[in-house]
Parts: C-alpha cells; sequence; structure tokens
C-alpha cells in the first residue's frame, strides 16, 4: 500500500578501468548524471548556492614541448595572457575566468609522447555564464600560446562535463531519499562530491538499516527522516553554509582577485585548506571545519593572508550576504541565531484527539444508540 512506499533515488553503478591490473576491482559508485531528481522535492526558494561549473577536457599525446610537469599535477593556472592577442577576448576571460589543470597519464602506449589530460574550467558560476565550447576555445589558445605540441590525431577522449555546485537541500517531509548530487552532496565552493558521498554512505545505510527493523515495523516516513538527518544533522547543515557563501564570494571575483585568493589560501597550513576542499565529517582535515569556532578561526586566518583588496572585498561580502540571505552564515561561525532545522519526523496524533474529539466520541455515541427522537 501506499503507506508503505520508501522512495530512494537511483545511483548508477559505472565501470571504469583503473588500469592497475586488478580484475574486478574497478566499479565506482557515482551519482545521478543529472543531479536533479525530479522526484525529490527542493526547497523552490531562492539559494544562493545554486552555480555550477562547466568543463571541457581532452586526453591527448603529447610529442614534443610539454610546459607543464609531466610528474605532477598542475591546478589553478589562470593566467590570461594566452589571450592577449584579442583584448576583447582576454577582457572576458578576467571577468568570467577559467583556469586549466594538466594531470600527466603516463607514457603513450607507442612510446611516442606523454599521455595528458588537459582541462579548462570554470571555478564555480552562475548558470549560463560560460559555456562549454568557450572553455575549448580557451583551452586550445592556452596550448598553442604555451607551445605545447600534440598530434592533433592522439586526441582520444573529450570530456563535457557540467557540476551543478551545492544547490537546495531536500525539504523535509518526504519518502524519497536522494543521496549524493540529488541530496546537494556537492561542495558549493569547490565541487567535490564522491568523496563526501561515500563518507556520508555508512551513516545513512545504518539508519535506514536502523529504521527497516524498527520493533512494529518500518515506517516509511520516520525511515526517510533519520537518513536525512543522518546527511544533513544541523551540524553538517551549518558547516554547509559556511561553505555556500564560499561558493557565493568567489562567483563575484574577477580573475586578479582569484589569483590573489589562492595565493593566501594556500599559505594556510595544508590540513587546514585540505579540510575545506572536501569538507564531510571524518574526511581528513575536517576537525578544522566542524564547528563554529573552528571555522571562525579558519575565517580569521584566512583573511590575514590575503591581498588587502581582496581581504576588502570578503569583508564587503559578508556584510552583503548577511543582509541578503539572513543569519545562515553568520549561525556557522557564532554561537547565536540557534541551529539550522532538524530532519525530524513526529508521529501523527491518532485520528481521534485530530480536530475535536468530544465531538466525535458524541457522534459515535448518537450512532451507536441508533436514530433517537429529538426532546
Amino acid at each position: 500500500s501506499s503507506s508503505q512506499v520508501l522512495g530512494v533515488t537511483p545511483v548508477l553503478w559505472a565501470t571504469a578501468p583503473l588500469g592497475y591490473g586488478m580484475p574486478n576491482m574497478d566499479s565506482l559508485v557515482q551519482p545521478r548524471p543529472d543531479q536533479h531528481h525530479l522526484a525529490v522535492q527542493v526547497d523552490k526558494l531562492l539559494d544562493p548556492s545554486d552555480g555550477a561549473v562547466p568543463r571541457d577536457g581532452a586526453v591527448l599525446v603529447q610529442d614534443g614541448n610539454t610546459h607543464y610537469d609531466t610528474k605532477a599535477m598542475t591546478l589553478f593556472d589562470y593566467r590570461t595572457d594566452h589571450l592577449s592577442f584579442d583584448p576583447e577576448w582576454e577582457a572576458r576571460a578576467q571577468s568570467a575566468p577559467t583556469f586549466m589543470y594538466a594531470m600527466p597519464l603516463g607514457p603513450a602506449p607507442d612510446g611516442s609522447g606523454q599521455r595528458i589530460f588537459f582541462e579548462e574550467t570554470s571555478l564555480v558560476g552562475r548558470v549560463g555564464a560560460i559555456g562549454f565550447q568557450e572553455c575549448k576555445d580557451r583551452a586550445f589558445a592556452r596550448l598553442k600560446h604555451l607551445g605545447v605540441s600534440f598530434r592533433p590525431d592522439s586526441i582520444a577522449d573529450e570530456e563535457f562535463c557540467y557540476i551543478p555546485m551545492g544547490g537546495p537541500l531536500p525539504v523535509p517531509g518526504q519518502r524519497v531519499v536522494a543521496f549524493g548530487g540529488a541530496a546537494a552532496m556537492v561542495h558549493p565552493a569547490t565541487g567535490y562530491q564522491l568523496c563526501r558521498m561515500m563518507a556520508a554512505s555508512s551513516a545513512v545505510a545504518a539508519s535506514l538499516a536502523a529504521s527497516l527493523a524498527a520493533p512494529g515495523g518500518c515506517r516509511p516516513d520516520a525511515a526517510a527522516a533519520a537518513a536525512y538527518d543522518a546527511m544533513w544533522s544541523p551540524s553538517n547543515q551549518a558547516q554547509r553554509d559556511f561553505a555556500v557563501f564560499g561558493g557565493e564570494f568567489l562567483m563575484t571575483l574577477d580573475v586578479k582577485a582569484l589569483r590573489g585568493w589562492f595565493d593566501g589560501f594556500f599559505r594556510l597550513p595544508e590540513p587546514l585548506w585540505a579540510g575545506f576542499l572536501a569538507g564531510w565529517p571524518s574526511l581528513p582535515g575536517n576537525e578544522g571545519h566542524e564547528s563554529w569556532w573552528a571555522r571562525l578561526t579558519f575565517g580569521v586566518q584566512l583573511l590575514v593572508k590575503l591581498p588587502p583588496l581582496v581581504a576588502l572585498k570578503l569583508a564587503g561580502g559578508i556584510a552583503q550576504y548577511t543582509l541578503s540571505y539572513g543569519p545562515p552564515l553568520m549561525r556557522s561561525v557564532t554561537p547565536f541565531f540557534g541551529e539550522p532545522p532538524k530532519y525530524t519526523w513526529d508521529a501523527p496524533l491518532p485520528s481521534d484527539d485530530v480536530g475535536d474529539p468530544g465531538a466525535k466520541r458524541e457522534a459515535r455515541a448518537m450512532m451507536k444508540g441508533g436514530a433517537e427522537q429529538p426532546h
């Protein structure tokens, strides 16, 4: 019957060769590719974390100058001088920045060069701000400017990746249990999701198992609420609120400010900045972000390492964000304003206690007594 329905959004099981010669060890769990499952109810109010990342990348074989280190992964190449031949194009790249990262994949099978995955991507931006073709054009213009030599016929794979960043949380009271991207588990400032989803899976599975084995049978509404609370406890929501502001602020920065931001960010101790990038309980470095005091301390340490103009932008961004969206940010870094709401389920009142119990009892008594003549 409908009272016994508990929904769980689909999770795809994908097979990807990892290349380590270990048979049966190549399966990865991945979220739904669209991340917007129509069965999941989400808060329709304006959500400040509603950003997206388009990415265009390709695996190719370099047969000459590599420019990037072939023994290390390169992140955040925010240079724009490769577009200086077109001032208008360069200005667009400065106001709507993208960066390249390069991931070496080892020698080509035929020994003709190095296999490297190049990707041009936005850190985070409003939906529609940058398209795939723009990312692709910037990527190849960058490689040409850097003198990276590759065989055009060596492009083995091309990636078109779109990552919704953050997004509204599922609303309480529904029986469909979203998970992964469908439950807004993508980090709203960094785009990381797989490690967060896997870290949360055991707690969510344990809560569902306990609900299914509950004395008296499973209550689907209670099971769904318990699963959501395992994912999005008030503590997790507060940490997310802090990261949501981070994503919103980063969307306001031009390329020069982003260079300054990362220069300061990576001057923090590694456990501190690495903990923010993933940002989920049980992941390395999360102890530096899981309490309001830890987040406040992190923010102050970051502020003093930023270039003065970027620090000033950050202070102004905090004020503007709080005026626009209310207490979530302040609640995440102070003991004030209470906690985010819990995903709780309250058992419904017995039908006899709903409405006017006295009138119901009187009606039942009169029906049992049969029709009587009016006095």
